[in-house]
């Protein structure tokens, strides 16, 4: 699974186990997604801090994708440069 970020470079998403996907942009760590028993998806970020609930993995990957484009702590360019 991959999806655009920036041009060419690509956010990829890779499925660990049967419920569970991992995202990383450019060797850095994106985030993770966990499927919950009742077929919703939790969204964790780069810190592994809760993000919420999307009902399609596709709304998780949009959403943590999205975070990760913007996320900047104390001011500063995330991981990525963003």
């Amino acid at each position: 699974m991959n999806s655009a970020i920036d041009g060419d470079q690509e956010i990829r998403w890779s499925q660990v186990e049967d419920s569970f996907f991992v995202g990383n942009f450019r060797g850095n760590f994106v985030g993770y997604i966990d499927q919950n028993p009742d077929g919703s998806f939790t969204c964790y970020d780069r810190m592994s801090r809760p993000q919420g609930q999307s009902s399609t993995l596709e709304e998780a990957i949009f959403s943590l994708n999205g975070l990760y484009s913007s996320d900047a702590s104390d001011g500063e360019s995330n991981v990525a440069g963003y």
